[in-house]
């Protein structure tokens, strides 16, 4: 496939490409031009809906109430740009993994499931006690709850006349690939993420098929990130205020965008996208596979790139769970990030002794139980004159104590040494955060003074497949902002050597004290 727009001159000029990003917690459209700026942006939260036959784990969304979210979104972001619809050259999303749409033969959504619908609990213990270890090796991921073949099981035992309708399988952004163009297309990196894909063949799994008794016939094309997909319809340029045949271009998996975005490129090198979770993904020139089992295996969107990632799990979503109950009634004209992040600068290493964990640890997808957690003080709060303040820093400390654990994990599996660490994301938006990255991890952080780097690199997926750069590199290197790096204090670096092992030590003391 190609695309009939080249790069000519002084003729790009009021030229732009627009980022579709589905979030877990809400959809993003924005505007870039082609030298990566954000011209414009829009965004909305959405939630999902609990059927009773699946509650209270199962989660979907109503896909059409999505697709008309981001349709208003694009309308908006353009409208902000103040720019003509034709003046777009071309549009590429990203999404939230392990989320799962299913089509039917004339398109129809027949389920649009979130990453956070657990519904096949039951299905994917039973996958992995049977098949666990043959699946790891062959996808990198597990367990095997979170992934489209438990799913598909669940539908042929619980809704078989919606599982014979299947005629294929997507991941979200596939599928906004699809209501863009009207093109069953799907790629690597968000493929791999929903468990049906060899990390090594980079092909859908025949073996799954077989060993797991999939459906046949319902895995689409595979294409590469920034590859031309098709054009966008009559009938969605007229819903979103595109121009009709707009080309529509392959983005991928989000936090490998992300990587995209912070120039994350080369072996050894490890990104961090703090969103709603703590991705600390470390670029592989080859798949490798955790012999402990603790960790992800999944494709980078460049291509010979693989990355093996380390979560540390809820990391903005749990900040933000704190913000709610220390800030219950804010000052609506504050920002109240920003304070937190003053107050946060106010604290020592160490939160005056508090330790927190409420949310961020140390990934092991082999063992995914529950833990006790919360806040640890040393003496009576009173005694101590712990302040709100002290929470929100140990909540950050709790963040890059698992970021170093994680890190850590990375370097144990992988057999090679963290060369260079990249943090964006939203979260990455506190300033305090970033410098006690930096003091824990004892090394130089590049950071990257904006919270949309996955948008950045769905936007340089788009401007490579509408022809502006010949390769998703050549995009990366000339529309990746320049980060800001961050160096640590040798001083504290060293008080955060004692800091760290004691979490450590309490984390491992919760675990044995939670007596799963």
């Amino acid at each position: 496939r190609t695309c009939s727009i080249q790069k000519c001159g002084t003729e790009l000029s009021g030229k732009y490409v627009l980022a579709i990003d589905a979030g877990s917690a809400g959809g993003h459209c924005l505007i870039f031009d082609l030298e990566g700026h954000v011209v414009s942006s829009a965004y909305r939260e959405w939630t999902y809906n609990t059927p009773a036959e699946v509650a209270p784990l199962g989660k979907e969304f109503d896909a059409a109430e999505f697709w008309d979210i981001l349709c208003q979104l694009t309308k908006q972001a353009i409208n902000e740009a103040s720019i003509a619809s034709d003046q777009i050259i071309a549009v590429s999303a990203g999404s939230q993994r392990q989320g799962v749409v299913f089509l039917d033969k004339d398109g129809h959504e027949l389920y649009a499931g979130p990453n956070i619908d657990l519904r096949a609990l039951l299905e994917g213990l039973s996958i992995d006690s049977e098949f666990g270890s043959e699946i790891y090796r062959i996808t990198g991921h597990r367990p095997s709850l979170l992934g489209a073949p438990a799913k598909l099981r669940w539908f042929k035992n619980n809704r078989p006349h919606v599982y014979e309708s299947i005629a294929t399988v997507l991941s979200i952004s596939d599928w906004i690939m699809y209501r863009l163009s009207g093109e069953r297309v799907s790629e690597p990196s968000s493929a791999s993420e929903i468990g049906l894909v060899d990390i090594h063949e980079l092909c859908w799994s025949q073996r799954l098929v077989e060993m797991l008794e999939l459906p046949h016939g319902i895995y689409p094309e595979l294409a590469s990130p920034g590859s031309y997909v098709g054009a966008v319809t009559t009938e969605t340029a007229e819903r979103a205020s595109l121009a009709p045949g707009t080309p529509v271009v392959m983005g991928g998996a989000d936090t490998q965008c992300g990587l995209l975005g912070m120039g994350v490129k080369n072996e050894g090198q490890v990104g961090i996208v703090a969103g709603w979770s703590g991705s600390i993904q470390m670029v592989t020139a080859q798949p490798i596979i955790d012999p402990g089992g603790r960790l992800w295996t999944g494709c980078h969107v460049l291509p010979q790139r693989w990355v093996l990632e380390s979560n540390a799990g809820e990391s903005g979503g749990a900040y933000r769970w704190l913000k709610g109950i220390l800030f219950d009634q804010p000052d609506t004209t504050a920002d109240i990030y920003a304070l937190m992040d003053e107050l946060a600068q106010e604290v020592a290493p160490g939160a005056g002794g508090v330790l927190a964990f409420i949310g961020p640890r140390a990934m092991d997808v082999g063992r995914l139980t529950p833990s006790l957690g919360g806040f640890i003080f040393p003496v009576d709060p009173s005694v101590g004159n712990i302040e709100r303040k002290h929470l929100i820093r140990a909540a950050l400390e709790n963040l890059c104590f698992a970021i170093k654990a994680n890190c850590a994990q990375l370097e144990e599996a992988s057999q090679r040494t963290i060369m260079e660490v990249s943090i964006g994301g939203g979260l990455a938006r506190n300033r305090s955060l970033i410098q006690i990255v930096s003091e824990v991890l004892g090394m130089p952080v590049a950071w990257f003074d904006m919270p949309q780097v996955t948008s950045l690199g769905i936007a340089m997926c788009a401007a490579t497949g509408a022809g502006i750069y010949p390769g998703l590199e050549q995009a990366m290197e000339a529309m990746r902002p320049k980060p800001i790096v961050v160096e640590p204090d040798p001083q504290r670096a060293q008080q955060y050597e004692q800091c760290y092992r004691r979490w450590l030590s309490t984390a491992e003391w919760l675990e044995n004290l939670s007596g799963v």
